[in-house]
């Protein structure tokens, strides 16, 4: 594969330290068997992701828009255009090694980090992921926080510390600024804010060279897509039909507790303070599962019971999959209970499979649903800047309270790897800024500027200053639950005006996702969620079998459970093609299933071989922004 002068340019682009280990043993320079082995299941992967995944991924796979007409038309040129942006951890240290010096700083404005919490003599700040620094409020740490409250020369503040505490000398006092920067206490401006798409632009001439040391790939393909109007009628059916289904048509039931809460501590008619909601002495604090996931018992319900139902009979009659009618459709949707509000928008991320652009415009073709975001902008919103005219219609979103005004919101990522997945232009009049360092101005909205109010069993948001009813927009395909990458304060005010609106992602199963064995689920011509298959390592010999032998017993198990030879293995939200006849596949199952902590495989059923046949068999993904008709 590295003799693939492409493959080679985006594996090493993705993964510098796999190019260098793979360069080492085509050099003979390093040969030990287990380290050969893991390079070589690496390029593996990245191979398989190379021809089959159409998530963007640096040089894997890029970025066009589709337009909808009345045929189908495709067009791929070879102009497409690298889009390089710093490596979030590269500059992350380069920005923190200059944060540690106070000459260099000097210059540089500093601010308080608004997620920042007081109690019992300490202040607290995230960290990365769910962690948190704790330092003693003293009174040099309580004269730094109130000083930069707002934004404030760096120079300055050392100044105003010099001068209320003379007895110190200067190393001790830009130790501490430092040490407050390093634990993200204090913002300083050299971290631009989530709405600058290139964080290098906010930097110093002298730093900013670490752009061109590592950087982080986005590509815009040169390529015009039409499809038939018939495409996103079909995309509206599926997401209509996913809104009835969902779970939980009234919301979580961790915001319904919440709510609850609140209405019983404050009641109707009472806007509070966001902070005092927030806080965990004086206030509420968060949901349930925020912070980290927690998910309680819950009894069986009936909407469980039908699903098992459905499920067992497809196993027992030894069906993949189940047309769902519209009678059994109108049963779980009444399982789960009536919705009082429908969400004002989403994105609806599938496969469309046609086997040519002939039979797509003969309506001969299937969507493969992969997933429901949010809300609209929450896929789309990561590539906004190679696309700068699409922004703009966003501005025009329905909101769930009539008269609310949208808008945006801009916060760091809690894991700095993730940093751009959370960049995004500014396309809504006004944001709300979370954890980031920012210029109050017009159009600008921190935490401090909101409150929370209750209205008919919905919790709404309002700036405390005119009373204006605001719902917020978060640009970013982040999910909120899984590897804390979310401060906790931007998921809720993210999340909590739609709280009490359907919960609509991909389909859930419910009490039958234990089962060894779901169907996939078809409704006219869309697959709401394929067939799935969990297989568990125990099924399987040890690590002292022959790959013959442990195929032997795979096999075996397949044959059982009518699992096809192509799939798709989970990991997380991610899926790796794989062919169970390829002896390198099966060695990617069993490297997989030997290092997993359930000791599970999620597999899923493969599209068929000619799904991309309309797109020149390209691995690709549509999504498709959606906002409710009424």
């Amino acid at each position: 594969m590295w003799a693939d002068d492409a493959f080679r340019q985006a594996g090493s682009c993705a993964s510098p330290d796999l190019d260098r280990q793979v360069q080492a043993i085509l050099g003979r320079l390093s040969v030990k068997v287990r380290r050969a082995r893991r390079a070589a299941l690496a390029t593996a992967r990245y191979a398989i992701r190379y021809a089959r995944r159409s998530t963007p991924f640096g040089l894997f796979a890029g970025v066009a828009l589709v337009e909808f007409g009345h045929v189908a038309e495709v067009r791929f040129g070879e102009l497409h255009q690298a889009v390089a942006r710093p490596e979030p951890v590269a500059l992350d240290a380069a920005v923190s090694g200059w944060e540690a010096d106070g000459e260099q700083v000097a210059d540089v404005d500093v601010c308080v980090n608004n997620l920042a919490r007081q109690r019992a003599g300490r202040v607290y700040v995230p960290s990365e992921g769910a962690s948190e620094f704790s330092l003693a409020l003293t009174p040099a740490v309580a004269l730094a926080l109130d000083a930069a409250r707002v934004p404030i020369r760096y120079s300055t503040l050392t100044d105003k510390l010099a001068a209320q505490f003379p007895g110190t000398d200067e190393r001790h006092r830009t130790g501490l600024l430092a040490e407050l920067l390093r634990v993200r206490l204090l913002r300083s401006s050299l971290r631009a804010p989530a709405t600058v798409v290139d964080p290098a632009d906010a930097l110093p001439a002298a730093l900013r060279d670490t752009r061109n040391r590592t950087a982080a790939l986005d590509l815009r393909l040169d390529a015009t897509v039409w499809l038939p109007t018939t495409v996103v009628t079909e995309a509206e059916t599926a997401a209509t039909v996913l809104t009835r289904l969902a779970m939980y048509p009234t919301g979580t039931p961790a915001w319904r507790r919440y709510i609850e809460q609140f209405a019983d501590r404050y009641g109707e008619g009472v806007e509070v303070p966001l902070e005092l909601v927030t806080d965990p002495e004086r206030g509420l604090g968060f949901p349930e599962g925020f912070g980290q996931v927690s998910e309680p018992p819950r009894p069986m319900t009936r909407r469980d019971r039908l699903l098992l139902e459905l499920a067992a009979t497809a196993a027992v009659s030894g069906s993949r999959s189940v047309v769902l009618s519209g009678a059994v459709i109108e049963r779980l949707e009444g399982a789960a209970g009536k919705r009082t509000v429908t969400p004002p928008h989403l994105e609806l991320c599938v496969q469309l499979q046609a086997a040519s652009t002939r039979a797509l415009d003969a309506g001969d073709f299937r969507l493969r649903v992969f997933t429901v975001s949010r809300a609209a902008g929450s896929m789309t919103g990561r590539f906004w800047h190679l696309f700068p005219q699409t922004g703009a219609t966003y501005a025009g979103l329905p909101t769930v309270e009539p008269g609310a005004e949208l808008v945006q919101l801009s916060f760091h990522a809690g894991r700095v790897s993730a940093d751009l997945l959370t960049r995004a232009p500014q396309v809504l009049p006004r944001l709300v800024s979370v954890g980031e360092f920012r210029h109050r101005g017009k159009g600008v909205l921190f935490p401090s500027d909101l409150a929370v109010g209750l209205r008919d069993g919905r919790l709404y948001l309002t700036e405390a200053a005119t009373g204006t009813h605001v719902e917020v927009l978060a640009p970013t395909a982040i999910n909120f639950l899984w590897n804390n990458y979310t401060p906790p304060l931007a998921r809720f005010l993210a999340e909590i005006s739609r709280a009490t609106t359907p919960q609509v992602t991909w389909f859930d199963w419910g009490a039958a996702w234990t089962l060894p064995f779901t169907p996939a689920l078809h409704y006219r011509r869309s697959i709401l969620v394929p067939a799935r298959w969990k297989l568990p390592t125990h099924e399987l010999p040890g690590r002292t079998a022959t790959l013959d032998e442990w195929t032997g017993r795979l096999h075996a198990w397949m044959g059982r459970f009518g699992l096809p030879d192509r799939v798709l293995l989970a990991e997380d939200d991610q899926h790796l093609p794989l062919d169970l006849r390829q002896d390198m596949h099966l060695d990617l199952l069993r490297t997989h299933l030997a290092s997993s902590p359930t000791g599970v495989a999620i597999l899923y059923e493969a599209p068929p071989s000619d799904a991309d046949g309309w797109i020149s068999g390209r691995a690709h993904s549509l999504v498709v922004p959606l906002r409710a008709r009424s």
